[in-house]
């Protein structure tokens, strides 16, 4: 796709594609990352990173032969490439000597649902799987969850016992920018990912103001001041003593760089590399932006997806328009979520929202402030019922959606394009006036 216009769109969509032509007369400015460097094999780039550990030792000479390790490692709704670097970790564990059954690995669900075997085969490859001690997490299993301590905020840490049996933990996963908590990844994997769901609860309440309103200091690579991630972080002095890697994928999905050492340090210099690579400027306020996730697994159900329409949004003009691709062949993603849409109006949902809290809470507001302020028009697996009680309207397929959105734009409309709106966080160059 380029910016002339007039040309045929394929944009990504669960794991195949959407097609439809763009107008001549649309002026489209397509939005994407900062190119990596290219020409290395991704195993070259972990090798690369685990020799240069950031304020740490080599993970080789980390702990004692004898150490328990426990390792995190992210679940379905992240794509990680896991199945690349973690074995090249592991092989490093077994240099230092430690057994494999003194090696346990944890899916750090967060407070997602459990996935199937052939799920977690397909992340972590069947060798690793069949070789070592597999576990998932289970938020809503409060009984495998130990209290740890109490945030300065007043968040109860109670997360996995399995945590509490280990010498040490490796964390591991990827970093991108998160809508409400600056980043993803870090101390993120240990809270919420395999924290309780009251703890995880307690947290993201964070996200709303006293008068019901999405916090102004959370969003997209924002760290000072964030409520929620300087809660998180005040957790991380309750954890185990940790070493941490993290890849950092491409708009391919292919690992392009790679951090590793200490959780806080290697963690920053992962998020530095994020926001030079995928915080992209944009000049103006668009009539219409067009987003796809950039396909399966960032649109594996909407709570996800959201992710990818929060980016959408900040290049978008008040009453302008919005396409957004994604398949959500899983759903929500959240069975209590559609109730924060049936309160009769603004007012009596806002006080729900204060006194009945609960886990994405925050995206249902997040959601209904952008329907409120743009067009939106949604391509879907979810019902038509679904798709217009979130406040958006549904297109059967990409060519139909860009036919709504047309009915309403200027004669020559301002279009940015968005191919991998879970990764590129577009920058206003102008602020809406």
């Amino acid at each position: 796709m380029t910016a002339s216009g007039g040309t045929s769109l394929t944009l990504a969509y669960g794991s195949g594609t959407q097609q439809a032509d763009i107008p001549a007369s649309w002026n489209v400015t397509p939005l994407r990352a900062v190119p990596f460097p290219s020409g290395r094999p991704e195993e070259y780039r972990v090798e690369q990173a685990l020799r240069n550990p950031i304020d740490a030792p080599l993970l080789e000479q980390w702990g004692k032969s004898t150490d328990h390790i426990l390792i995190l490692v992210s679940d379905k709704t992240r794509r990680c490439r896991t199945d690349v670097f973690l074995p090249l970790l592991l092989s490093r564990l077994e240099q230092r000597g430690i057994p494999d059954e003194h090696i346990r690995l944890l899916f750090a669900n967060g407070t997602h649902p459990a996935q199937t075997e052939e799920e977690m085969r397909s992340i972590l490859g069947d060798a690793v799987f069949d070789r070592y001690a597999v576990f998932q997490h289970d938020a809503r299993d409060e009984a495998a969850c130990v209290h740890v301590g109490t945030t300065q905020a007043g968040t109860d840490i109670r997360i996995n016992r399995l945590v509490l049996e280990a010498d040490r933990v490796i964390a591991t996963g990827t970093v991108v920018h998160h809508y409400f908590a600056g980043f993803g990844g870090g101390v993120k994997l240990f809270m919420p990912g395999i924290a309780s769901y009251a703890t995880a609860v307690q947290n993201h309440r964070r996200t709303i103001t006293e008068d019901g309103r999405f916090h102004p200091l959370c969003g997209d690579g924002r760290l000072e001041g964030n409520p929620v991630i300087t809660d998180i972080m005040d957790a991380r002095r309750f954890m185990s003593p940790t070493w941490y890697f993290a890849a950092i994928l491409d708009e391919a999905g292919r690992i392009a760089d790679c951090v590793c050492g200490d959780p806080v340090r290697a963690h920053e210099a992962a998020c530095a590399i994020v926001d030079f690579h995928y915080r992209v400027p944009v000049p103006a306020p668009a009539d219409l932006t067009i987003v796809s996730t950039g396909g399966y697994p960032k649109d594996i159900n909407f709570i996800q997806a959201h992710k990818s329409l929060h980016h959408a949004a900040y290049t978008t003009r008040r009453d302008g328009a919005i396409v957004f691709l994604a398949e959500c062949r899983e759903g929500i993603g959240n069975e209590d979520f559609l109730r924060w849409f049936e309160y009769a109006n603004d007012d009596e949902f806002r006080a729900a929202l204060l006194e009945q809290y609960g886990m994405n809470a925050h995206t249902a507001l997040a959601t209904k402030e952008k329907a409120a302020r743009h067009r939106i028009i949604m391509v879907s697996d979810l019902s038509e019922q679904t798709v217009r009680k979130l406040g958006m309207r549904p297109a059967a397929d990409l060519r139909s959606a860009l036919a709504i959105a047309g009915e309403h734009l200027p004669e020559r409309p301002a279009v940015v394009l968005l191919e991998n709106g879970s990764l590129v966080v577009p920058r206003p160059e102008k602020a809406e006036k």
